[in-house]
């Protein structure tokens, strides 16, 4: 057990093993033994990440139905769903069936993606939702999902979706799932933030944005009238434990792989710390003496059962 393991997830490879992989069966069992080994160390939580057709993985709320059959504890993220991909009352029926599979353990993380990307606007336009939309839909989605895991049925007057006399079954476990809501430094998915959140993520790679992020959703939570003190802030951190020189090697041919662009440029968009333990444990400290208070670590590397050693090992006893 480690002394901090409340505050710390790690993202599942569900990507990682198609790309590695090679045009071959994927090893999907990675996942669940990742998963496993996340919940036998004590860590808090594991978490999946989402793409249908833009970057192809494992299909986020399917594997998390999955990883709650082999664990029993740890509880299971999206990091990030992106939920106007999907309707609402398809969403919610999905989530609140995997919440009662893992008997309460669902943390559904959403975010409205990029639009600055042909492949996006693709992705969301194979689903019939035009990327322009994204931000409404996700927006109304909330709302609707929220009444459909609480109300007995729901009549839904909105722009896209509308419900009447529309009832779910089976409720969540939590009743409310909570939702963690991503955004950078933009104006309306800070909002959002502050508008809907139970908590915030967000892999921003300054620490000093990362502040003003918060800054701006404390703002906002004023001018709504919501006291959003109680948000979990949550930051989003590539990692790759090694040597330096050995490091960027490894964790930049990682995101040519994952991204197909090169280190330099992800880097510049999301926190990497490619490095030594030290670095990852002076990076994770800075941010959280900027109000983090929750981790998600992605290691970007094939080798992940090795990165979790190192890290529960030289990083996680440092800090703590």
């Amino acid at each position: 057990m480690v002394d901090i393991s409340n505050s710390f997830g790690f993202l599942l490879p569900t990507r990682g093993v198609l790309v590695y992989a090679n045009g071959g069966i994927p090893d999907v069992e990675l996942n669940f033994r990742m998963a496993e080994e996340v919940e036998r160390l004590g860590y808090d939580s594991v978490w999946v990440g989402d793409s249908i057709t833009s970057k192809p993985r494992l299909e986020a709320l399917t594997m998390m139905g999955a990883i709650a059959a082999r664990t029993s504890r740890v509880k299971l993220g999206s990091a990030v769903l992106l939920s106007a991909l999907r309707h609402p009352v398809h969403l919610a029926h999905v989530v609140s069936t995997v919440d009662n599979i893992s008997a309460g353990r669902v943390l559904l993380g959403i975010g409205a993606g990029r639009g600055d990307n042909p492949m996006y606007v693709k992705e969301h336009a194979a689903v019939g939702v035009p990327i322009k939309e994204r931000a409404e839909r996700m927006e109304e989605g909330i709302v609707v999902m929220r009444n459909l895991w609480t109300q007995p049925s729901v009549t839904n007057l909105g722009k896209y979706y509308p419900l009447d006399d529309v009832a779910l079954e089976p409720k969540p476990i939590q009743g409310l799932v909570p939702l963690w809501i991503s955004s950078n430094l933009v104006k309306r998915g800070l909002w959002r933030v502050a508008k809907f959140a139970d908590a915030w993520i967000s892999n921003v790679p300054s620490s000093d944005t990362y502040r003003e992020c918060w800054n701006q959703i404390k703002e906002h939570g004023m001018q709504l009238g919501r006291d959003v003190s109680a948000i979990t802030k949550c930051l989003y951190i590539s990692v790759n434990i090694n040597d330096k020189e050995e490091a960027i090697k490894e964790g930049g041919s990682f995101m040519m792989d994952y991204y197909g662009r090169p280190y330099e440029s992800v880097s510049s968009q999301l926190l990497c710390v490619f490095g030594p333990p030290s670095e990852v444990v002076e990076t994770i400290q800075r941010y959280r003496d900027k109000g983090a208070d929750y981790f998600i670590v992605r290691f970007a590397s094939p080798d992940q059962p090795a990165q979790l050693a190192k890290f529960t090992e030289n990083v996680l006893q440092k800090l703590s």
